[in-house]
């Protein structure tokens, strides 16, 4: 998890050296949680062109997943009306709960985002996410969170699987996936040097907007899973032949030759050759076609 922690305001730098970084958390009984993945954010432009792109609104309800020391929760308490932060570790927790206490617009949650109940009426959720669990984190916010705005500092490489192209290598169920949800902007990239302890790899701050509709109903949506996992179980196959064989559909052949003439595809398209329109017309039309 990619925490972020900001310099004292009276004393101005670019970079926080690893000594302050190791003595402000020892003074705080706490230490980068491998299990989480912890590291600090220690590049001042970049944390302040994280809260410059979040550009919080005096009315905003933003939830604010995995805040670790919270100095990028003061900033966003301070612009933002309300602000739920989620930790699931008890040691930040405990220090969220101190450095916040008479802020009554501050929500601080001790739970694993992964497993609690939505919370309501967000307009805007940001988190520097862990990267072993980026994807299912990202795909809760899609299905069950309705935020216009997200913010989310992932990997590079998984940021380039959200804006990936069809027929590319890092195409995939997952990038289908959000895009059914969000439209993807790619905002800045930082570098592994800007974090302590530095990571092996850089990350990519990105936005996540959420489509004005849904583009599918709930039974179509269900079909549309369906399908894109099936496309990329077998990417490499036919889509024809991925589909007559799928452990996730059962359409008979007769079925999907008439869907794909119906629809303009070739006989021997592949599933990962598949645009999200593409696989949007198919879940429509298996929908509202008896197979």
């Amino acid at each position: 998890m990619t925490m972020v922690l900001l310099a004292s305001e009276k004393k101005k730098r670019s970079i926080l050296n690893k000594k302050e970084i190791l003595a402000y958390l020892q003074s705080q009984g706490l230490s980068p949680n491998k299990a989480y993945g912890q590291h600090f954010l220690i590049s001042e432009k970049h944390i302040e062109a994280i809260v410059t792109a979040i550009s919080p609104q005096p009315d905003d309800c933003i939830l604010e997943i995995g805040p670790g020391p919270g100095i990028l929760t003061a900033p966003l308490s301070r612009l933002a009306k309300r602000l739920v932060c989620v930790e699931i570790d008890a040691g930040f927790v405990r220090l969220l709960q101190g450095q916040f206490a008479e802020k009554a617009q501050v929500t601080i949650v001790h739970d694993d985002f992964l497993k609690m109940s939505p919370v309501e009426g967000c307009t805007r959720i940001v988190g520097n996410l862990p990267y072993n669990v980026s994807s299912q984190i990202i795909f809760k916010v899609a299905k069950h969170y309705s935020a216009p705005q997200c913010f989310f500092l992932i990997q590079k490489e998984m940021a380039g699987r959200l804006l990936a192209l069809p027929g590319s290598d890092m195409y995939s169920a997952f990038t289908v996936g959000v895009q059914l949800y969000f439209d993807v902007h790619r905002l800045f990239d930082i570098p592994p040097h800007a974090f302590f302890p530095a990571p092996k790899v850089h990350s990519t701050f990105v936005q996540l907007t959420r489509k004005k509709e849904m583009l599918l109903q709930n039974t179509e949506k269900e079909i549309f899973e369906q399908l894109v996992a099936t496309a990329f179980w077998a990417r490499r196959k036919m889509l024809k032949t991925a589909l007559k064989r799928s452990p996730y559909v059962q359409y008979s052949e007769s079925f999907i030759t008439t869907a794909f003439e119906a629809l303009g595809f070739g006989p021997k398209v592949r599933g990962e050759e598949l645009s999200l329109k593409d696989f949007i017309a198919l879940a429509q039309y298996c929908a509202h076609h008896k197979n």
